[in-house]
């Protein structure tokens, strides 16, 4: 079994979208809405998500963005959601890339591998990271 890498968000509210590295020193993650919500879906499954299974876990995304995003319109987070979860995967694609870029320019390429969000043997994407509420 592999060793797991904690992450610990920093609190909502004040620092939306950053993510503190317990385990390592170094300055904090910031993602945006899309990118964050997208991360914290995956942090909370472990087991792994298919891309085309996305919307099997809408009401979840929807519930993680709405913490995420500053947009209080909830039309206008549905637009957002609706277009990560698309069959064309237009935007899932490039945020997979993003928070990969974000975690590598932190971190370096090897540390970030622990961290990023990557498609497994079996075709679904996780990240080895879990999301832990305070230091340990």
């Amino acid at each position: 079994m592999s060793r797991k890498i904690n992450i610990r968000p920093v609190a909502t509210g004040k620092y939306r979208g950053a993510f503190l590295l317990p385990s390592e020193e170094c300055s904090p993650v910031l993602l945006n809405p899309s990118e964050s919500a997208l991360f914290r879906l995956f942090l909370a499954h472990p087991e792994g998500i298919a891309s085309d299974n996305l919307l099997s876990h809408w009401n979840e995304l929807c519930h993680i963005y709405s913490q995420e995003s500053l947009f209080d319109e909830s039309s206008r987070q549905e637009d957002v959601l609706e277009a990560l979860c698309s069959e064309s995967k237009r935007n899932f694609y490039p945020i997979i890339s993003r928070i990969k870029n974000k975690f590598v320019r932190t971190l370096g390429a090897r540390k970030a591998a622990g961290y990023y969000i990557k498609r497994g043997p079996d075709g679904l994407y996780r990240t080895k990271a879990v999301l832990i509420t305070k230091l340990q």
